[in-house]
């Protein structure tokens, strides 16, 4: 039985890439209702990645509709080293995300993975023909991008930035990193490579995983903004613990992550406004 379950699946698969290649209108409608099935046959079927890898579809920060692995492997700039890809739950939200500004800048696309399993899956499969699959959303994004040298200038010029809003947050964060890419906001929140993303630790907890503790986001911080720069100037222990706080609650917000304590964070911000 097992064999002949074996041999169906693989000339169901084979039948789904004929039809993606000879009719990609009607794959695409195949798509719209079969996506995540595909996506939770890489986490579970091992035999078939390879083929379920060149089936499934994502959205993308560089075409419209829908794209393949295959096809984004080909648009790749010279030199580039891995496959990108940013999770979250709206793909409005995930197109204007801050983190993806220095991916427009130097014309990488991303990957826009929206369904909550995504980071399960994606996680859990690494590599695409050999190629690494690397989350924006994760604190070492930026690597490919930097020399080891400019790394240890970043993190040295960062070094006062990170133990200020470390001391003033506690163990409400993991770590402070001092951002290369950020323009346009004050701080995100990312995850440590080993650890799960903010999204897959809401999930998790959806999912009533009752003894699931998480762990602490990084928060990353633009050293640039005016906000930021306010709170390095102040000497004030209390205006820089208010401060901290709410620039840590605004970025898990950002990131649909309500604050542990809602009346505390309008209290501090109220604080900062009068």
């Amino acid at each position: 039985m097992t064999s002949i379950r074996n041999a169906s699946v693989k000339k169901l698969l084979a039948e789904f890439k004929k039809i993606a290649e000879q009719n990609p209108e009607l794959y695409t409608k195949f798509i719209e209702q079969y996506n995540r099935p595909l996506k939770e046959g890489l986490y579970q079927d091992y035999a078939n990645r390879d083929d379920l890898m060149d089936l499934v579809r994502y959205k993308s920060t560089a075409v419209e509709g829908y794209t393949s692995l295959k096809d984004y492997k080909e648009r790749m700039i010279a030199d580039q080293k891995s496959i990108y890809y940013i999770t979250g739950s709206d793909e409005n939200s995930l197109k204007n995300s801050p983190l993806l500004s220095s991916f427009k800048e130097k014309g990488i696309e991303v990957l826009l993975m929206t369904d909550d399993i995504d980071d399960l899956v994606i996680s859990s499969v690494g590599k695409y023909k050999d190629i690494p699959l690397k989350a924006v959303n994760k604190s070492g994004a930026m690597d490919d991008f930097m020399t080891e040298d400019e790394k240890k200038k970043a993190k040295k010029e960062g070094d006062a930035i990170s133990k200020k809003l470390k001391k003033a947050l506690g163990d409400k964060v993991k770590e402070v990193l001092v951002s290369t890419r950020l323009t346009d906001v004050s701080a995100v929140v990312v995850s440590d490579e080993n650890d799960p993303s903010v999204q897959m630790q809401q999930l998790l907890k959806a999912m009533g995983q009752g003894d699931f503790q998480g762990s602490a986001p990084i928060l990353e911080v633009n050293p640039d903004d005016a906000f930021v720069k306010r709170i390095m100037d102040s000497k004030d222990d209390a205006f820089v613990s208010d401060a901290a706080s709410v620039l840590l609650d605004q970025a898990l917000l950002s990131e649909g992550v309500m604050p542990k304590n809602p009346a505390e964070f309008a209290r501090r911000l109220h604080s900062l406004l009068v």
